[in-house]
């Protein structure tokens, strides 16, 4: 059965991680996505990681269900060719810079200006407005602007670490293909295209939504906190866990992190425990053998308690008995275990993949499920302009058309396209 989004073209001007992860899961949901890349290849073709020329894990696991065409958006013969793929499409993804989108006369206006019908989807950094918005940025700039890096409080020798959780990028991707599918529903009832952007620093700040709140009423702290004191404890050396020592001795509402929601050391390993509803928190204080009407006014002898049994079984026993409680539980993983991990596999959230060059890897799944139009069934990532001759003859150019525009510089065809490049051999 057909994909809710089968019959409509997408354009994927795109690199790195959001615009081409936002036009895969298009993909897995029917979209035909045709990828313009650079003749030296998208960046993640090269790099480290190559399982084949041309071929890197990371390209493979934002890539899948694409076509690949190679364009030199800069070449002065290949702007005719971009008019005549956003006449040809239904939506147009772009992630390049600001002044670059302008530069190729990507920008919104003008791609409208050739197809009213378009679903434009657009990705900055920072946004449209406002003074940052002109600024490039990449998922560890965001994190660290955003106060995400902070939030996820992972450190390496002291200095803030960020590691192969792109939170923001993947965040923003997600957002962004929810706004599509929110406007092609528009384009149903109103017969027009429209702009859709996001930026990472909004998707950083999502994710952060527990604690984005500002009561004036209530949080006059606030104000104080960020204009003096904290730039104070800066200039001092002051650590992350002194900062946020001060703050919680300020913030009224705790943050979620406390005696009952959280990760705790057991006899074998560590158990990340949810007893977020009143229910669940005084199931888990029986268990403990605490007074469950102490749970609220003493959470600091609760948590206490809790550490201190939880220390007294494995991760099993506490799994068993906490679940037979109906309370959430779950041992603390290592990421690698997901690609064996029985439940995901039987969920299809980890899938394995057959790709004609490197042969067979796992990854990511279908994340969603729908019952009468369901995602799936995307062939693997393609080889490098391996579908510019067809693209282009679809779009009405003839052999000897395509094969000037290939001798000009302006696209690389199929079997004339060298594998990109490593990033050595860029340089």
């Amino acid at each position: 059965m057909a994909g809710p989004f089968a019959g409509l073209t997408v354009i994927e001007f795109g690199q790195f991680v959001v615009v081409p992860f936002c036009s895969q899961l298009l993909a897995d949901a029917g979209a035909r996505v045709i990828k313009v890349e650079p003749l030296r290849g998208d960046s993640y073709r090269a790099g480290p990681g190559q399982l084949a020329p041309g071929f890197t894990r990371q390209f493979l696991i934002k890539n899948r269900g694409k076509e690949s065409i190679s364009i030199e958006l800069g070449h002065p013969d290949s702007g005719a060719v971009i008019d005549e793929l956003i006449k040809f499409a239904d939506i147009v993804l772009v992630n390049l810079s600001p002044s670059a989108v302008k530069h190729r006369g990507l920008d919104y206006k003008r791609v409208a200006s050739i197809n009213p019908r378009l679903i434009y989807g657009a990705v900055t950094a920072f946004g449209q407005v406002g003074p940052e918005a002109p600024l490039p940025g990449m998922d560890v700039v965001v994190q660290a602007r955003s106060g995400l890096m902070n939030s996820l409080a992972a450190e390496n020798h002291g200095v803030p670490h960020h590691s192969e959780v792109q939170v923001a990028d993947y965040s923003a991707a997600m957002l962004l293909f929810g706004g599509i599918s929110a406007a092609l529903y528009a384009r149903e009832k109103s017969g027009t295209g429209q702009s859709v952007e996001v930026s990472l620093l909004g998707g950083a700040l999502t994710v952060q939504n527990n604690s984005l709140s500002h009561v004036l009423g209530a949080d006059e702290w606030r104000e104080e906190f960020v204009r003096e004191t904290l730039p104070a404890m800066r200039r001092v050396g002051a650590t992350r866990a002194e900062v946020e020592l001060e703050r919680l001795s300020h913030q009224a509402d705790p943050p979620n992190h406390t005696a009952h929601y959280r990760a705790f050391a057991t006899k074998d390993g560590y158990l990340a425990v949810g007893a977020g509803s009143p229910n669940t928190r005084a199931r888990l204080a029986r268990i403990v053998g605490m007074d469950e009407k102490l749970v609220l006014t003493q959470p600091a002898e609760f948590g206490a308690k809790v550490t201190i049994e939880l220390l007294e079984r494995t991760n099993e026993e506490w799994t068993e008995v906490l679940r037979e409680a109906d309370i959430p539980v779950a041992p603390v993983r290592h990421v690698e275990e997901m690609l064996f991990d029985d439940h995901a596999i039987a969920e299809g959230l980890i899938a394995e993949y057959d790709h004609p060059v490197i042969g067979k890897f796992r990854g990511i799944g279908i994340p969603i499920r729908m019952s009468k139009t369901p995602l799936g069934g995307s062939p693997p990532a393609p080889s490098f302009a391996a579908h510019t001759a067809s693209v282009l003859s679809e779009l009405g150019y003839t052999e000897n058309q395509i094969h000037a525009l290939a001798e000009s510089g302006a696209v690389l065809v199929g079997s004339n396209a060298e594998p990109p490049a490593t990033i050595e051999e860029q340089k």
